[in-house]
């Protein structure tokens, strides 16, 4: 009697250590899951994003990258969060010191799961990610190309 009391231990400890893994989101479900969201549109490029919650009194944390993209052409970017952590990603496109689009307007407190870009010149722009209110999060970018114009 007590080794069946062992081994239905032992079946719930494995099944509890694997539903854990079970129900986190990996960047690649992420990806797959803003692919769907992008709608339309051919993938390029994915970032994965993961910060911690900003300190008291600090700067929120955000994640950087540049990438080159083409005259003429729209590209789409899309942005999804994970649901194992409480931040909300806010994505901005930057020329140099001029913002170009985000997912998220400070005037209405909206969030948009994309931003369209019409590219008006060959360069490196800059893409920068952090989360609402200095939270720890995880999100992923997703760029895509749309059409030329």
């Amino acid at each position: 009697m007590r080794n069946i009391y062992i081994i239905f231990a032992l079946f719930a400890i494995i099944l509890l250590g694997n539903s854990n893994k079970l129900s986190a989101q990996s960047g690649q479900e992420l990806v797959d899951i803003c692919g769907m969201i992008a709608g339309d549109a051919t993938y390029l490029k994915d970032f994965q994003i993961k910060l911690e919650a900003a300190k008291p009194g600090e700067e929120p944390p955000r994640a950087a990258y540049s990438v080159v993209l083409s005259k003429n052409t729209k590209y789409r970017f899309s942005i999804c969060n994970s649901k194992d952590f409480s931040g909300e990603a806010i994505l901005q496109i930057y020329d140099n010191n001029r913002l170009l689009g985000t997912t998220y307007l400070v005037a209405t407190g909206k969030s948009y799961p994309s931003v369209d870009l019409k590219c008006s010149q060959t360069g490196v722009y800059h893409i920068f990610t952090s989360f609402k209110e200095g939270k720890q999060g995880m999100a992923v970018v997703l760029l895509s190309f749309v059409e030329r114009l």
